[in-house]
């Protein structure tokens, strides 16, 4: 979910539950975990950083309690430098933290629902945990929450009536999300289901020990398509754990689906055919990796 939708779930949650005074505090932990998208500025070139990414460390238990202490140091400090009225912050301390705090876990228990999901126990374990409703970015609501943005700039809507159009939004959206799934998984689609940004529409990935099958299953029609990638060709998994470990791979695994291995030569290629190949279009980046054989850079 993008980070203005946040926001607008937070300050509505606030809003309704009668602490109008904390919205701006829910609001920043709503929000702040999601400067993690400058992360990549500094650790992009270091693949043993590969957790600090957009929805990445900072989306964790121990990342969100992180960002809180940042975010609390912040308003101190700008308590101190005469930017926040150190009267009011004064007043409102302690239970300001405490509305960061839940603003913080709020967005991280939201994109669990989204897909590929976020390492909730980082750095403990990369394991991505998402329950699979959600395309990851949700383009429609991102959508809405820029038109009713709009709205309250140019006066045509209240803050109050903006809140509820986008809390009326995403039920509508998470009830039509959560419906489709239910249908599919009904309807025995096996495998891990992935969602597309049309809620008719689903990704099943199933895997054996060499390959892995990938289903598209459409909601009235069942399954559409079905495509096999191998996990090896040219190579075996004794030669692919040998370089399973190396930062790069670690890192392209950390952004995948899916991985499959080629030997080229005397270079392993890993990649994740189904973003390399358009089916998924998030993460972006980091789709392959060529290392040596071996696993031994310069062999």
């Amino acid at each position: 979910m993008d980070s203005l939708t946040h926001a607008f779930v937070a300050a509505a949650i606030f809003t309704a539950a009668g602490l109008p005074h904390l919205v701006p505090f829910a609001v920043l932990g709503a929000v702040i975990l999601d400067t993690d998208i400058f992360f990549s500025l500094f650790s992009d070139p270091l693949p043993t950083l590969h957790g600090f990414t957009h929805g990445g460390y900072a989306h964790s238990i121990i990342g969100g309690i992180v960002m809180t202490v940042l975010a609390n140091a912040g308003l101190w400090l700008a308590a101190a430098a005469g930017l926040v009225d150190r009267s009011v912050f004064a007043f409102f301390g302690p239970i300001a933290s405490a509305a960061i705090l839940a603003g913080v876990f709020l967005h991280i228990g939201i994109d669990t629902l989204a897909s590929p999901g976020i390492p909730l126990l980082a750095p403990f374990s990369d394991y991505k945990y998402s329950v699979g409703l959600l395309p990851g970015p949700s383009i429609t609501l991102m959508i809405a929450s820029i038109i009713v943005l709009v709205g309250m700039v140019i006066g045509r809507l209240s803050f109050v009536a903006g809140l509820m159009v986008i809390v009326v939004v995403v039920c509508l959206y998470l009830a039509v999300r959560t419906g489709s799934f239910l249908l599919v998984r009904g309807g025995r689609c096996k495998g891990r289901l992935v969602p597309t940004i049309s809620p008719l529409r689903w990704m099943a990935i199933s895997e054996t020990g060499d390959a892995w099958t990938v289903r598209h299953y459409t909601l009235g029609r069942g399954v559409t398509d079905q495509v096999v990638f191998e996990k090896y060709c040219n190579t075996t998994p004794t030669e692919v754990r040998q370089s399973i470990s190396l930062p790069e791979v670690k890192r392209l695994i950390y952004h995948s689906y899916i991985i499959t291995a080629a030997k080229e030569g005397d270079t392993l290629v890993f990649r994740d055919p189904l973003r390399e190949g358009g089916y998924i279009p998030y993460p972006p980046h980091f789709k392959r990796v060529a290392v040596p054989v071996g696993g031994v850079p310069g062999a």
